[in-house]
């Protein structure tokens, strides 16, 4: 509120009979509203005009509803704006403990929100014609009597509803199981097993998601448990492995586990 009238922009008078209380009881007539310029580029809406007010006062909440943050410091405060993340002002500390704004120009990039895009925010976002019909039934207590804006575009909306295609469908995923098998081993590990392995080796069965699990000693053990896999896999569902799918390491691609497991039955 401010008791000089020249600040006001956009100034309009408000019905007799409206005051306002101070800390020591007195009374003041408020006159009027209007916007006031704070600094450049900066603007403050619905600021009240009362007469005979000898100091300009800012109302920190107001502030806040504007989408700013207010921040108080021992020597000084500062206004910044949530949404480019920027101190638009500055204030300082004064020996009567009362914090002034700085004057001279500065560059600053406050946006004046307007109250749907700010009721917009608080409602998670919801969609204006959800918010009409908010007011329409009084669904929301204290809801404003919110309009749809002529550009209804929310940046943060549209990057929270963005989708994906669809993955596209798998190539060459196994029908029955055994049909295909992927492996790798792992290790050497810092611990070693009781009996001393200190490898192991993975088997997965791309169709039934199966896992096998065996312990080596060493690598070139590994067709010893492809084996194993494959008696299992005889026993439990009568198919044997049609394709081992590996990451085509030493102990995978050497001329003797090729031929190991070419005579494999």
């Amino acid at each position: 509120m401010t008791g000089d009238k020249e600040k006001l922009q956009s100034y309009s008078a408000l019905e007799k009979g409206k005051k306002v209380s101070f800390g020591n009881d007195t009374l003041a007539v408020i006159k009027g509203k209007g916007t006031v310029q704070l600094k450049e580029k900066v603007k403050d809406g619905n600021v009240l005009y009362v007469d005979g007010l000898k100091y300009n006062l800012l109302s920190v909440s107001h502030m806040c509803d504007q989408g700013t943050e207010v921040i108080f410091r021992s020597n000084g405060c500062s206004v910044r704006d949530l949404d480019i993340g920027k101190t638009v002002i500055k204030g300082i500390r004064t020996p009567n403990n009362l914090y002034i704004f700085e004057e001279g120009q500065q560059q600053c990039y406050l946006s004046k929100n307007d109250e749907h895009w700010l009721w917009h925010r608080r409602l998670g976002h919801l969609s204006f014609s959800q918010i009409r019909k908010a007011c329409k039934y009084q669904a929301v207590r204290d809801l404003p009597d919110i309009r749809i804006p002529e550009n209804t575009i929310c940046k943060s909306c549209q990057f929270g509803k963005k989708t994906r295609t669809n993955f596209p469908e798998k190539e060459g995923s196994a029908s029955r199981p055994l049909e295909l098998v992927h492996t790798d081993i792992c290790g050497p590990s810092r611990t070693k097993s009781p009996r001393g392995e200190e490898y192991f080796i993975l088997f997965i069965d791309n169709f039934s998601r199966m896992v096998w699990i065996g312990l080596l000693k060493h690598k070139d053990e590994a067709f010893e448990k492809i084996q194993i896999v494959q008696s299992l896999g005889r026993n439990e569902s009568d198919h044997k492995i049609k394709c081992l799918r590996s990451d085509r390491g030493g102990e995978f691609t050497s001329n003797e586990f090729s031929i190991s497991v070419k005579n494999m039955e």
